[in-house]
């Protein structure tokens, strides 16, 4: 009946850096196995178990060791029921005590005290959340380090979809292109990590928090240097925005939308960064999308760069685009092309006058660099 023993959740140990991970769970005869992406395995006995239920959903199944240094994870609804046939009814009594305690803890959320407290709450999230331009408002109170923490889960989980590049000419490209933009974001708290991936994709993108990936074929596109800074500015925009966190406030409801507010982010960092991924990189709205570029020009103009290299970039992926891959989410989720083009240089007949000073690169140097290095 419940033959299941493979599922997908995470591990929680201080050996892993950031201390958690994605990970394949597997119900074995013996204990509960999870191995990483980094092909990491971690192990806990059915004998020394220790179970909890909760979580963002309250359906989370955490499985820890006897010192509770190690946790595995999983919010799979077939989860429990598996885990129970797996060890043999070993663990029935403390999924059931667990879940009791549960409902027994709901129930009493409904008292006057607390029950005021939550129906303040979920009427403040409610408001903030939803509505997008409310959701705006929400995101704004919640603290940088919450984009952080979903940022670098994320990268750390996901398959980039290639080898990282360590040329120090090619990556310091990037990070003087980042260096020129960064003094001008329209937030000053982040720090951000530039990676370089070998792929043929004219693609890249900011986590939240900061974390750019740049993929060689982007590079290889671009005419100038400056077309790829205008390509980094509009995603650096889309992270000091918060737009990925408005987009994952979105997806995943009112209470985990509340853990979010109060910048607590360990319950739902187990939902995966197939999640923040998808909601923080291929899923941002027209209008969101339209933001970013007029932020990304203002960007440019502010660190003495061109904007209309933006214009000229989307020029070159408007040519190309029919040669693309299906998979490439950068250009399908923005507005048409002709009209992000007139809708830059309009903005731009509007900025004071500036001196332009261009990138001091040898940027044919840059993209013959790429894939003549090793990349370790």
């Amino acid at each position: 009946m419940h033959e299941e023993t493979f599922f997908t959740g995470g591990v929680f140990h201080e050996s892993i850096d950031g201390g958690r991970a994605g990970a394949e769970i597997e119900l074995a005869h013996d204990g509960v196995q999870a191995l990483t992406k980094s092909e990491e395995r971690f192990f806990v006995r059915y004998s020394e178990c220790q179970v909890e239920v909760g979580g963002y959903n309250d359906r989370m199944v955490f499985c820890r060791n006897e010192d509770r240094s190690l946790t595995i994870f999983c919010d799979d609804r077939k989860y429990p029921a598996s885990l129970a046939y797996a060890s043999a009814g070993m663990l029935d009594e403390q999924l059931q005590q667990k879940r009791q305690e549960l409902k027994s803890q709901n129930r009493r959320g409904h008292g006057l005290t607390l029950g005021f407290l939550v129906a303040g709450v979920l009427c403040i999230i409610g408001a903030y959340f939803g509505i997008q331009s409310a959701g705006v408002a929400a995101v704004k109170a919640v603290p940088v380090s919450v984009d952080e923490q979903i940022g670098k889960h994320s990268y750390e989980t996901m398959d980039p979809g290639g080898p990282e590049i360590h040329d120090e000419i090619v990556v310091e490209a990037i990070h003087k292109m980042v260096d020129r933009l960064a003094p001008h974001a329209a937030l000053s708290d982040f720090e951000f990590e530039v990676h370089v991936i070998e792929s043929p994709d004219m693609n890249a993108f900011c986590l939240p928090g900061g974390v750019i990936v740049v993929f060689t074929g982007l590079i290889q596109a671009a005419e100038e240097p400056e077309q790829v800074a205008g390509v980094l500015a509009h995603e650096m925009s889309h992270a000091t925005l918060r737009h990925g966190l408005q987009r994952i406030s979105q997806s995943l409801g009112i209470a985990a939308a509340a853990n979010l507010l109060i910048g607590d982010v360990e319950g739902i960092l187990v939902l995966g960064s197939e999640l923040f991924q998808l909601a923080s990189i291929n899923s941002y709205s027209r209008g969101q999308e339209s933001e970013a570029d007029a932020e990304g020009v203002r960007m440019m103009h502010a660190a003495a760069l061109d904007p209309l290299s933006m214009a000229q970039f989307f020029e070159i992926m408007k040519e190309q685009e029919g040669d693309l891959p299906e998979q490439l989410k950068w250009i399908s989720t923005h507005p048409d092309h002709d009209a992000r083009i007139i809708s830059i240089r309009e903005q731009v007949g509007t900025l004071p006058h500036q001196d332009y000073q261009p990138l001091d690169l040898d940027w044919q140097d840059v993209q013959e660099r790429i894939g003549q290095k090793p990349t370790d």
